[in-house]
């Protein structure tokens, strides 16, 4: 067998969607939900009371100030949906828990190469999409809430849009992406590594090792060198009006800083190599809490 045929690949892919589908709308559904809540928590607990908003507020004020509410939701939203990436990741072979199941995936007429894409796309593309069409379905509903309860209309999604594409260095959305993803593909090794619970031994283990290197960090003095990633450079100066100037700085990204994303990015693929390679090895009788 032929180690990737696009159009074997295509019909598989469409069959595991079709087989995983109820599982998937039940995913939806529970995300819809927990964000729904999460949206009136924030809207009509966490914050200011809309009464008093009417109170103090009219017209497009009571607007503009209902959206500051609604916007503020935001850092909530990118958690669970980062947290959302993460679950799918450890998921990445949940179909394979037993052995009848296992043996049925393992014996699916497609090459070790489809079948582990199949599964990656699923736990990554289709769960950032069910994540983001949660986001929306949420937002939705909170809008329902809120004209059946006489509040004003505004739409949360255009807000989060906004919120996401302030005026950020492109260096700094690499290097947050780096980390994000970095994080992601030790879930994907966590995820192929482990048959049961693979989110909770996956968050343990990078818990402690996270906390040990800490230590060892600290113990040895390595927190307190300078390795020259960056630099700051005087860029303008401001007369103020109490006769006090104030300077402000740009960062300047040095060529090591780059050098240090490109290794980051190298054990990233690193990670999925070894996810990979992992799933190759599993085999119908394995051990009881690993794939190997």
């Amino acid at each position: 067998m032929e180690n990737f045929n696009i159009k074997r690949f295509g019909q598989a892919l469409k069959c595991h969607f079709l087989v995983s589908q109820k599982a998937w709308i039940r995913i939806f559904g529970i995300y819809t939900l927990i964000l729904f809540f999460a949206n009136l928590f924030f809207t009509r607990v966490a914050s200011m009371r809309y009464s008093a908003m009417v109170e103090f507020y009219q017209g497009e004020e009571l607007i503009s100030q209902y959206s500051t509410v609604v916007k503020d939701t935001t850092p909530f939203f990118m958690i669970f949906f980062y947290i959302a990436m993460l679950f799918g990741a450890s998921s990445l072979f949940s179909q394979m828990k037993d052995t009848r199941k296992r043996s049925a995936y393992l014996l699916w007429p497609v090459s070790n190469c489809e079948k582990y894409i199949i599964s990656l796309l699923h736990s990554v593309v289709l769960m950032a999409v069910i994540t983001i069409v949660s986001i929306i379905a949420a937002d939705a509903l909170r809008i329902l809430t809120d004209a059946i309860t006489g509040r004003v209309i505004v739409w949360g999604v255009p807000l989060y849009v906004d919120f996401l594409s302030d005026d950020l260095e492109w260096q700094k959305l690499l290097l947050v992406a780096t980390w994000m993803f970095y994080y992601h593909s030790l879930y994907i090794v966590g995820g192929t590594l482990f048959r049961r619970l693979q989110f909770l031994p996956t968050s343990a283990i990078i818990i402690i090792a996270t906390i040990l290197l800490a230590i060892i960090i600290k113990q040895t003095g390595l927190d307190k060198i300078d390795y020259h990633f960056l630099e700051y450079q005087q860029d303008k100066m401001y007369q103020l009006s109490n006769g006090k100037t104030f300077y402000t700085y740009r960062t300047i990204y040095n060529l090591r800083f780059y050098f240090a994303l490109l290794g980051g990015w190298f054990v990233i693929a690193a990670h999925y190599w070894a996810s990979y390679k992992i799933f190759c090895r599993i085999q119908v009788i394995n051990n009881k809490w690993l794939n190997v």
